[in-house]
């Protein structure tokens, strides 16, 4: 489903309020990544009774969410970590699979103007993927859940994670510009900068995820990924925004209401 230039976020800023509260609620305490919580308690957390409606139908589908702190980094935070979560379930060449969409990243960033090291974010990125290959092999489904909800609290370490998932983002808005740029309004222009729009507004771990960087970050990856939109838009039921579809599993479903993503659970 195409979702550059859906009007997914133009409720953003009319929810404010509620945001504020999410926000409010996983900046207490140094913990990015939360406990996972019943679906029913997330009506509880919205102002709008729009918005307490549609959470609650999510339980005909949905079990279960997992708040992940705002900082700018949701997104990427949500995504990776529903990822890793699911491997465990994954077939036995997943983590290859995966490892494989990186092999041409390195080529493409040496040709671009982009800062930082690619080398840093890769061998991390690839040592935690390589290890939860290892582990789902040698221990049980609850072992693994919890030693990746253990090592999530590492923040360091998860953020050279998302540094990482920034850059391929970066990597892929530069180098497919004919594709990205009618979506990026500051590219339309005269003499526009594609390694300067994503040096402002991918790589900074505090820069605010826009719809253009799900597109590339799964174009990237080909991860399966869908989005459950709660908002206060007029429409009876959440939206469900297919980003990349395919029958491969892991398939990341993230809860946006508007401003933050969170992880969603069947």
């Amino acid at each position: 489903m195409q979702i550059m230039g859906h009007s997914f976020w133009r409720h953003e800023d009319e929810a404010s309020d509620d945001f504020s509260m999410v926000l409010q609620t996983s900046q207490n305490g140094s913990s990015k990544i939360h406990e996972k919580e019943p679906l029913s308690s997330l009506p509880a957390e919205f102002v709008y009774e729009v918005m307490k409606d549609k959470s609650n139908l999510l339980l005909a589908n949905y079990s279960g969410y997992r708040k992940v702190s705002g900082d700018g980094s949701c997104f990427y935070r949500s995504f990776i970590y529903s990822y890793l979560e699911q491997l465990v379930k994954a077939s036995p060449d997943e983590e290859l699979r995966l490892l494989s969409t990186l092999e041409p990243m390195l080529e493409k960033f040496q040709r671009l103007n982009l800062p930082g090291s690619y080398a840093d974010g890769y061998n991390a990125f690839v040592g935690l993927i390589l290890e939860c290959m290892a582990r789902r092999q040698t221990v049980s489904v609850s072992e693994y859940e919890y030693r990746l909800f253990q090592e999530s609290q590492n923040e360091q370490r998860f953020a050279e994670i998302i540094s990482y998932l920034r850059l391929l983002t970066a990597i892929e808005i530069c180098t497919e510009v004919k594709k990205f740029g009618p979506y990026i309004p500051e590219l339309n222009r005269k003499n526009s900068d594609a390694a300067g729009w994503c040096r402002r507004r991918v790589i900074p771990m505090s820069a605010e995820v826009e719809h253009v960087h799900l597109t590339a970050l799964t174009d990237v990856l080909h991860v399966p990924f869908q989005i459950v939109n709660v908002d206060i838009s007029d429409t009876v039921e959440p939206n469900i925004h297919i980003i990349c579809e395919s029958s491969l599993v892991p398939c990341v479903t993230l809860l946006y209401r508007p401003g933050h993503y969170d992880i969603l659970y069947k």
